[in-house]
C-alpha cells in the first residue's frame, strides 16, 4: 500500500452505531503502523517482529475503498497526545452531533518497567476536499478507565495482563454508549482452579491439561454515563466497569479486538486469538472467533459454529492473516502477517506481509456463519455516509432473512 510503512491492526471510520461511513465521498481507515527503517528490506523481519515497540496510529483515504487506491495520510494523533510511548489498537468513531468531530479510542501502552495498557481517547476533526482527507486536533488524550483487579486482572495479579483495544458503540436496546475491551479474569495468575463450572459439557474421560490455569482471557465491558457522549466527556469518572461478557478461563489467555454486531434481533460478539495462547493442551488456529446472544448485550452467549471459530488460518499457512474485524454487513478485514516463502530452499522460511489481506464476507444465520465471497485486498464497504446521504452506496445485507448464498 505504501513502501515506507508497515501496517497491521486496521479499522474503518464508523459511526457510534457500528456502521462504516464515508466522509464527503472518501473512505477512511486507520492502521497501526511503523516507518520502515531499512528500505532495502535487509532487516525487515527484525523490524516486523519488534513493531509493537514503535507503533503509532496512521490513516489512509480512498475514493473507491479499493485496496489499490489507498493513499497514506501519515500520523493520526499528534505526539503530544501520547500518554505512553506506544499507540495500540482501538476504533475511530464519527460523532453525530457535529459536522466533523471524530474520536479515536485506542490503547496507550508502555512495556517498561512493567506492562502498562490503558484504554484512552483522543478527539480531533476530519476535513476533506477533492484532493484528499486530513485531520486536525488529536493533541491530547484522556484515560477512559484502568484495570481495577475486580472486574479484570491488573498488573499486581498478572504481570502479563491484557487491558486494551476499546471498541465503543451505542446499544440499540437502551440507547446507552458502551465499550468492550480485552481483559483477563481477575485473580492471581496461575492460581485458578478449573472446575466443573469452567469445563461445562465435556466428553467422557476428558482431563484438564497442564497449564490450563494460565488461560484467563476475558471480554470486558464498561458503560458511559448518560449525556457524557454528547458532551464528549470520556474521563474516568464517567465510566462504570461491569462484569465481563465472556471469559475463557482454562481455555485461552487472549481475546484481542473484541467488537459487536447487532443483526436480526441478536448480538454477535467477535474477538481474535492466537494458536499460541491456548492453554491446557487445547488447540485452535489464529483467527476470528465469535459468540451470539439471543437475549441482548449481556447474554448469555453461546459460541458460533459450536466451537466459536468463525475464520481461521489453515495448517499450510497458520500465520497468514490476523486481527480480523467484522462489520455489520459481514465484511471481514484483516492484515497479512507471516506467509511461507515458496522461493526459499528452507521449507520453514517465511515472508512478511505488513499490508492488508483480501476482504472476505461471512453470512450470519443464527448461531452459524458461512464464508460467502472474497473481495480485493484491503477493500472497504460503507453502510452510510457523512454528511448523511439519503442513498449511500452500500451492498445488500447478508443475513438469515436473505436468500442463502451457500447451500
Amino acid at each position: 500500500m505504501d513502501e515506507s510503512v508497515m501496517i497491521w491492526d486496521t479499522g474503518a471510520l464508523r459511526n457510534i452505531h457500528g456502521e462504516t461511513v464515508t466522509f464527503k465521498g472518501w473512505h477512511v481507515i486507520w492502521s497501526l503502523a511503523v516507518d520502515k527503517i531499512d528500505l532495502t528490506n535487509a532487516s525487515i523481519v527484525e523490524e516486523w517482529d519488534t513493531r509493537n515497540n514503535r507503533a503509532y496510529i496512521g490513516f489512509w483515504f480512498s475514493k473507491t475503498g479499493n485496496g489499490a487506491d489507498w493513499q497514506w495520510g501519515g500520523r493520526l494523533l499528534q505526539t503530544s497526545a501520547d500518554l505512553r510511548p506506544h499507540e495500540w489498537s482501538g476504533s475511530l468513531v464519527m460523532r453525530e452531533d457535529t459536522a466533523n468531530c471524530v474520536d479515536m479510542f485506542y490503547t496507550s501502552e508502555a512495556d517498561a518497567p512493567v506492562n502498562q495498557s490503558v484504554p484512552s481517547v483522543s478527539t480531533g476533526h476530519i476535513f476533506a476536499d477533492e484532493t484528499g482527507v486530513w485531520f486536525e486536533g488529536f493533541s491530547t488524550s484522556t484515560e477512559m478507565f484502568s484495570a481495577d483487579g475486580i472486574h479484570e486482572a491488573n498488573s499486581d495479579e498478572d504481570e502479563y495482563f491484557d487491558f486494551r483495544d476499546p471498541h465503543v458503540f451505542m446499544n440499540p436496546e437502551d440507547g446507552r454508549v458502551y465499550a468492550v475491551y480485552e481483559g483477563n479474569v481477575p485473580g492471581m495468575r496461575g492460581d485458578f482452579t478449573i472446575g466443573s463450572k469452567e469445563q461445562g459439557l465435556i466428553p467422557p474421560g476428558f482431563e484438564v491439561g497442564a497449564g490450563a490455569e494460565y488461560g484467563a482471557a476475558a471480554i470486558g465491558i464498561a458503560v458511559l454515563d448518560d449525556g457524557a457522549y454528547e458532551a464528549g466527556d470520556f474521563s474516568k469518572s464517567r465510566w462504570t466497569q461491569l462484569e465481563p461478557l465472556v471469559t475463557a478461563l482454562g481455555v485461552n489467555d487472549q481475546t484481542e479486538r473484541p467488537h459487536v454486531v447487532f443483526r436480526d434481533g441478536r448480538v454477535y460478539l467477535f474477538t481474535i486469538s492466537h494458536a499460541s495462547t491456548y492453554s491446557g493442551g487445547l488447540v485452535g488456529p489464529d483467527g476470528v472467533y465469535g459468540f451470539v446472544s439471543d437475549d441482548g448485550l449481556f447474554g448469555p452467549y453461546r459460541p458460533l459454529n459450536s466451537s466459536g471459530l468463525v475464520l481461521g488460518n489453515n495448517q499450510t499457512q497458520p500465520l497468514a492473516t490476523y486481527s480480523h474485524f467484522v462489520d455489520p454487513e459481514g465484511y471481514v478485514q484483516s492484515f497479512i502477517n507471516y506467509i511461507p516463502d515458496p522461493t526459499a530452499a528452507d521449507p520453514s522460511a517465511y515472508r512478511i506481509g505488513a499490508t492488508l489481506a483480501p476482504t472476505v464476507r461471512i453470512a450470519l444465520e443464527g448461531d452459524r456463519t458461512f464464508l460467502s465471497d472474497v473481495w480485493n485486498y484491503g477493500e472497504i464497504f460503507a453502510q452510510g455516509a457523512w454528511p448523511v446521504d439519503p442513498a449511500p452506496d452500500k451492498r445488500p445485507i447478508v443475513s438469515e432473512s436473505d436468500s442463502k448464498i451457500i447451500e
